[in-house]
């Protein structure tokens, strides 16, 4: 504290730059940081009566509350906000506060005067002009409080993710609101060929939650604009408490978009499916323009020993989640979130960017708010501010038990990786000797491709092979093999979708990898017009067959607790490798009623193989499912695989 009133006695004396160069070094000190460590309630708080304005600023002298004549006035008045414990500073305003607009403004030590917006904003007009205070219950639809999500055990997890933008904003999705929260809350849409859209296509596909690309507030889209270019993933946050605007029908309204979110994830719910949201939390799009550090400068941010911030990310500086507020605030959002919105995950991006600790802290709070909540992240190691031990990324995954984390080693084992132009091959795409890491990755191994990462369980892997910062599957497809015929690329998708729902761990799927999905060979599509972005439901119309066989696929695993294990010795007890060798691998699994044999061919050749001893029948082969009534020629000691496919017999042992 002592520290605190020195800066201030500073201010008119000495230069701007040397009081801004002791405040730099006094926000990032540990004295500063258990100093001012804050737990009571930060934001507008409301009530019917009056509001109560509380914003956490140690380093500011002085903050006025501005409290605008309407949502878009220019004209306003200004209450002076008294300093309380802990540097936070209060204000009350009396009566029915909804749909009040406000701002704060700052003045600092250094002479600097700021306007920010409120860190806890729940409710903003277009473009997060202004924070506005709202009635929480004025944007709850008819039936929220009785809205739950449902009710999954981590091993039935199936992932399918999406942007809410590119689900619907084809005119073939048959939506009335294309593009928007609403949209996705329809149901009843189909194409011209009269096949289900958007919501209802998402529920009868087999999946257990949509993974929703960020819906919170970012930068990057103009919300005043409706344009096929104006367009962005939103991997660039502006305001963590509120949902974006640009999906909303009236992004003007501030109470729209919370209530067209809720209306959204309320009607994912009714049809059975959980919400996961994107969220991204290890870095800000533009820190001189971000309430963070605006009100507590650089206090929140990392920065190198040459006083640059650290930027790990490449897009932005990194938030150090190490500091008790920055990680108090990340921990006050995802509260937030599933109090208010009801979410059902969180999938972090780049989450080797956040500390070990923080991540843990998450992980408890989410098993206090609930029993089913999913934390899943990219576990890349990036980044030096951190040392690697405390990064929680996949090499850490021991410390970080019920967190999972996607899996790039089956990605790249199964397709090739994305480096070098998409040149790289994997096993469906003719590349020779990777039976071993297939096979170790179908397991959902500990060692994954020979390394040691000691995962707790296989939910901690993801599994897959494209995601929206991927080529898309077919897209890479016909980068590597382009000589090919369309249809030998087909077999290949195929393959590696039956890999990726039959693996042991968490099956993901990137939207549209079941029916063949092109972004026209675009790679990072974060900012390419809608028209590339968005799902074709012609396209889907299309290719019904391989939609059909995917949701077979899922339907054939959830009747089967062999494919979703919680244990690797259970997975040992019940998986036998037979084969794994010349582009072929045969498994045969130990189910509750009968043998499982499946067989993959990688080659571009029908392959005559052995099989165990007993009467073996057809299930499944080249993207096609049989039903019992259909399984009538048998096998018995050798069957002819198809040629890039998989193939699955069954002997019934009771």
């Amino acid at each position: 504290m002592e520290l605190l009133d020195d800066l201030f006695a500073l201010s008119g004396i000495e230069s701007p730059q040397t009081i801004r160069e002791a405040m730099h070094d006094y926000a990032l000190s540990e004295e500063f940081d258990q100093t001012y460590a804050y737990g009571g309630a930060l934001g507008a708080v409301y009530h019917k009566r009056f509001t109560r304005f509380v914003l956490w600023a140690p380093l500011a002298q002085q903050v006025d509350l501005l409290v605008f004549k309407d949502l878009y006035s220019e004209l306003y008045d200004s209450y002076p906000m008294k300093r309380q414990k802990k540097g936070t500073y209060e204000a009350s305003i009396a009566g029915d506060c909804h749909n009040l607009a406000y701002s704060y403004r700052l003045y600092f030590p250094d002479g600097s005067c700021v306007y920010s917006q409120d860190p806890y904003a729940k409710a903003a007009t277009v473009n997060s002009g202004r924070s506005v205070v709202v009635n929480p219950t004025s944007a709850y639809p008819e039936g929220w409080e009785e809205d739950q999500g449902p009710e999954i055990d981590p091993s039935e997890v199936v992932i399918y993710e999406a942007n809410i933008r590119d689900l619907t904003a084809a005119p073939s999705s048959g939506v009335r609101f294309p593009g928007k929260y609403l949209g996705l809350a329809e149901s009843g849409t189909k194409t011209a060929q009269g096949l289900a859209t958007g919501l209802d296509y998402l529920a009868d596909l087999g999946i257990s939650h949509v993974q929703l690309m960020p819906f919170f507030d970012f930068a990057t889209v103009d919300e005043e604009r409706e344009s096929g270019r104006n367009y962005n993933w939103g991997y660039d946050p502006q305001n963590y408490f509120l949902p974006e605007g640009s999906y909303a029908s009236d992004p003007f309204t501030p109470v729209t978009r919370l209530m067209e979110t809720r209306q959204m994830i309320q009607a994912l719910h009714q049809k059975g499916l959980g919400v996961i949201m994107d969220v991204v939390f290890n870095h800000v799009y533009d820190e001189e323009s971000h309430p963070l550090m605006l009100t507590v400068p650089d206090y929140y941010l990392r920065f190198h020993e040459s006083g640059h911030p650290a930027n790990g990310s490449g897009v932005g500086s990194e938030l150090a989640t190490e500091r008790r507020m920055m990680r108090r605030y990340l921990l006050d959002a995802i509260r937030y979130w599933v109090e208010e919105y009801h979410v059902d995950g969180f999938r972090f991006d780049l989450m080797g960017l956040i500390d070990v600790e923080t991540m843990q802290a998450v992980r408890q709070l989410a098993d206090e708010l609930g029993p089913n909540i999913i934390i899943l992240g990219e576990g890349w190691n990036m980044g030096h501010c951190l040392a690697d031990q405390d990064k929680a990324c996949l090499e850490n995954a021991s410390q970080l038990e019920g967190i999972s984390f996607f899996n790039d080693r089956f990605r790249d084992a199964l397709r090739g990786n994305d480096f070098e132009e998409g040149q790289d091959t994997g096993f469906i795409s003719n590349k020779k000797h990777m039976e071993f890491q297939i096979v170790e990755n179908l397991k959902g191994s500990q060692t994954l491709n020979g390394e040691d990462y000691h995962i707790h369980s296989p939910q901690q892997l993801i599994q897959y092979c494209a995601v929206h910062d991927n080529w898309t599957l077919w897209d890479k497809l016909a980068i590597t093999r382009s000589h090919e015929v369309v249809g030998f690329r087909r077999r290949r998708q195929l393959l590696a979708n039956t890999l990726i729902a039959l693996t042991e761990g968490i099956p993901f799927f990137h939207s549209g990898q079941e029916f063949l999905r092109s972004k026209l060979n675009l790679r990072n599509t974060y900012n390419a017009p809608v028209e590339i972005n968005a799902l074709d439901w012609d396209k889907r119309d299309d290719e019904i067959e391989a939609v059909a066989y995917l949701k077979d696929l899922l339907d054939y695993r959830k009747k089967h607790e062999v494919f979703r294990l919680t244990s690797f010795a259970a997975i040992y007890d019940h998986l036998e490798i037979l084969r794994a060798d010349s582009q072929i691998i045969i498994a045969v699994y130990q189910a509750a009623d009968r043998q499982i044999l499946l067989a993959y061919n990688a080659s571009k050749y029908k392959q005559l193989v052995s099989l165990p001893e007993g009467t073996w029948k057809l299930r499944a082969s080249e993207g096609h499912f049989y039903t019992d009534e259909e399984m009538l020629e048998t096998y018995q000691e050798e069957a002819e695989l198809a040629f890039l496919a998989a193939t699955i017999f069954e002997q019934v042992t009771k």
